[in-house]
Parts: C-alpha cells; sequence; structure tokens
C-alpha cells in the first residue's frame, strides 16, 4: 500500500547512531510514513536494537551487503512511498515536528525537494542551505545533503538506482544525471530538516581522494568528449562555477548534429590561428 513517504536508514555496527536515527523517527508527531532499517549482518547489537523497538511504521532486514549503495538500493526496492528520505544511521530529524511541518510538500510533484541540513562534527555544528534555484554548475561542484532531501520515488525507476561502482559519490551522480541532464523539477525547503553525523565515510579526510577520483570518473562517463584524460580536471576546477558554459557543453554533447558542428568549427578556427602564427 502506498504511503506519502518512505525513510530509509542504512546501518553497519553502528547501534549508538542507529539508536539517535530511530529514536528521531520514532518520536515524529506525524506518522503517515514508513520506516525501513537496512542492517549489513551487524554484529554489535544493532539487530538486536532493532527489534527492541515496534513502532508500527518500522520494517528491517539484516543481511550482508557490498556496500553503502547496495544496501540503499536494497531500501529503495522496498519502499511503498511517493517520495523517500535517506536518513542513515547517526543522522536524526532535527525535532519532533519536522515531518509534520512539512507534510504538505508531499502533496505535490515536484522531483527534488531539499530542506535545510544541520552538519554535526564532535560537537561543533553549522547550518548548509541549498540554493533557491538548482543550476547546473552547483549540482557539478557541490553536493545535495540526501538526509535533508525528499526524492520522488519514481525517479528511480525512471533513472535506475544507485551505481554501486561507486563506492562515496553515487548519491552525488544520482542528482547531477536527474536535475543537471535531464532537467527534473526542483524546489527549496527552507525548514531544517535533519541533522547530519559528520563522521561518516564522505566526511573523513582519507576518503577526499577518492571522493574527488570517483567525481572525475562520473563526468567522464556523463561528458566523454570533455572530460577524457586525467588531465582535464583543470576543466572541473576552474570552470564548474561557469554554468553557462556547463550548459553549452551539456547541449552538444547530447545533441550529435550540433556536436559535429561544432566539431568542424573547432577545427576550422584551429586552422586560421596555425595560419595566422605561420603569417607572422
Amino acid at each position: 500500500m502506498k504511503t506519502a513517504l518512505s525513510i530509509i536508514t542504512i546501518n553497519y555496527n553502528d547501534t549508538d547512531g542507529l539508536k539517535k536515527t530511530m529514536e528521531s523517527v520514532k518520536e515524529q508527531s506525524w506518522q503517515d510514513f514508513e520506516h525501513i532499517v537496512v542492517d549489513g549482518n551487524s554484529t554489535d547489537g544493532s539487530l538486536e536494537l532493532i527489534k527492541s523497538y515496534s513502532y508500527p511504521a518500522l520494517s528491517y532486514i539484516s543481511e550482508p551487503d557490498s556496500g553503502i549503495y547496495n544496501a540503499m538500493n536494497k531500501g529503495i526496492a522496498r519502499a511503498q512511498g511517493k517520495y523517500l528520505l535517506f536518513l542513515n544511521s547517526g543522522d536524526y530529524l532535527e525535532n519532533n515536528e519536522v515531518l509534520n511541518n512539512v507534510r504538505t510538500i508531499f502533496d505535490g510533484d515536484t522531483s527534488i525537494i531539499s530542506g535545510n541540513i544541520v552538519f554535526n562534527k564532535n560537537g561543533e555544528t553549522r547550518l548548509r542551505k541549498h540554493p533557491e534555484q538548482m543550476t547546473f554548475s552547483y549540482l557539478v561542484g557541490n553536493a545535495i545533503s540526501h538526509p535533508s532531501t525528499f526524492i520522488k520515488s519514481e525517479l528511480f525507476q525512471t533513472y535506475g538506482s544507485y551505481n554501486e561502482d561507486y563506492k562515496i559519490v553515487s548519491d552525488w551522480a544520482f542528482f547531477l544525471k536527474v536535475l543537471g541532464l535531464n532537467n527534473e523539477s526542483y524546489s527549496n525547503l527552507d525548514q531544517t530538516i535533519s541533522v547530519f553525523d559528520a563522521s561518516g565515510i564522505s566526511s573523513k579526510e582519507e576518503n577526499h581522494k577518492r571522493i574527488y577520483k570517483e567525481r572525475n570518473e562520473v563526468l567522464k562517463t556523463y561528458f566523454p568528449r570533455v572530460f577524457n584524460n586525467d588531465n582535464d580536471t583543470y576543466i572541473f576546477n576552474n570552470f564548474k562555477t561557469t554554468s553557462k558554459r556547463f550548459k553549452y557543453l551539456q547541449r552538444i554533447e547530447g545533441q550529435p548534429f550540433i556536436r559535429k558542428i561544432t566539431t568542424v568549427f573547432l577545427g576550422f578556427m584551429d586552422s586560421i590561428i596555425r595560419i595566422f602564427k605561420a603569417s607572422k
């Protein structure tokens, strides 16, 4: 039976974090949602903790998985909600009225709805807001915070679930695909939704090189004629904030006829420049 919202929580050996997450979901004053906990066969008592909860919205599985996005995809496959919210172990809803305060958004048809999020690292907090209007350059250079973002579930049927080949940036790649390349609808919600545990895998300094590497692999996949070798990181670093250029690149990449004209034009200009230099 369809419901307004599916909250998906993945967990592996994080009993303390999982308890924070589950308590925040259980205590919501508005309860027209389901809560799916996907545990990776934890050995630290996480399963026993899950079983100690019995609120009606809760369902769970506990079995081995191959990583974060494999676990998230399991949650997607089980979800019955019109919208999905990924609130992973350690993340929690900011207060007990969060879902009640935003419940009317689920009556609409916007594809991606992003609220504010609090980053919590070692007790130090900072608030992050998403832009009023989503731009291509923002998507390339920044991450949308999935613990405060409601995603229309049918997007995963249309564009596929998270790519499990990537270990850290697959959610970033998904947003780039659906918003940047396919122009799905987006709205900003100026309300704080969740508190993010900034001690997770994507926040650790030792994983920054891997994040950078995976992001460039995504860009090479989506824009093979623009990002086709390792030296093209110059483009990524220097032009990611120039939205018009990336929009033009997107159009060129997606339309073979325009791509051919552009190639011929650039070749012609290159010849002119060579002749000009030779005449000096």
